[in-house]
C-alpha cells in the first residue's frame, strides 16, 4: 500500500517536471524569435449589401405616433325638425419613413463616414382611426351609411390637420436622425451624415 502511494506521488512529480520543462522551452524559443502572433486592426469599415437589405427589410420605420381625438358633426334640415349626428373619433397617426421609397444607393460609406439619403418623413398609414373606440355623442334622425362615411372622412381630415404639423414632422425627422445615427455608429462608423429626400 505504501509503495503504491510512493509510485503515485512520483508519477505526479514527473508529470509536473515535464510540464515545467515544456513551458520553459516555449518561453525560451519565443524570446529567440520563434513563433510570433500579432493582432491587427483594419480601420476601413465595409457596409455589406446584407446589412443594407436587413435595414430595408424593416420596411416602415415609425418615429412618432400622435394620440388624437376629434369631434365631428353633421346636420341636415328637415320639414319638422333638423337632424344632427355628433361623434367622437380616436386615432393614432404614425409618422416615419418607408424604406420602399429609398433611392438606389441610399447609404454610401467612405472610410469611417457614412452618408444616408433617407426618404422624407410622412404619414405611414392613412387608416389610423380606431373605429372600435368611436362613440356617437348625439344622434337625432336616421343616418345612412354614406352619411356616416362622410362624417368619418371629415374626422380623418381634422385629425390630419392636428397631427401633420410642421413641428410634429420636425420631431419625427429628429427621431429618425437620432435612431439612424445610433444604428450606424453601432456598425462602427464615426460620422453619420443624414439628409432627407
Amino acid at each position: 500500500m505504501k509503495t503504491m502511494k510512493w509510485l503515485n506521488a512520483i508519477k505526479w512529480l514527473v508529470v509536473l517536471a515535464v510540464m515545467c520543462m515544456a513551458a520553459w522551452l516555449a518561453v525560451t524559443w519565443n524570446r529567440r524569435g520563434g513563433v510570433s502572433v500579432e493582432a491587427g486592426f483594419d480601420s476601413r469599415i465595409e457596409l455589406t449589401p446584407q446589412e443594407i437589405r436587413r435595414i430595408e427589410s424593416v420596411g416602415q420605420w415609425e418615429f412618432l405616433s400622435v394620440q388624437c381625438e376629434v369631434v365631428a358633426d353633421t346636420s341636415r334640415r328637415g320639414i319638422f325638425s333638423d337632424d344632427r349626428l355628433v361623434a367622437i373619433y380616436t386615432g393614432v397617426p404614425s409618422l416615419g419613413i418607408d424604406m420602399a421609397d429609398a433611392g438606389e444607393g441610399w447609404a454610401h460609406a467612405h472610410g469611417d463616414t457614412v452618408t444616408l439619403r433617407l426618404p422624407v418623413v410622412k404619414l405611414l398609414d392613412g387608416d389610423f382611426i380606431d373605429e372600435t373606440r368611436t362613440r356617437v355623442f348625439f344622434e337625432r334622425g336616421t343616418w345612412p351609411n354614406a352619411a356616416r362615411a362622410r362624417l368619418y372622412e371629415k374626422a380623418r381630415r381634422k385629425m390630419l390637420r392636428q397631427c401633420l404639423t410642421p413641428s410634429n414632422l420636425r420631431r419625427a425627422e429628429e427621431n429618425a436622425r437620432s435612431q439612424f445615427a445610433s444604428l450606424f455608429t453601432a456598425l462602427g462608423f464615426q460620422t453619420v451624415e443624414i439628409a432627407f429626400e
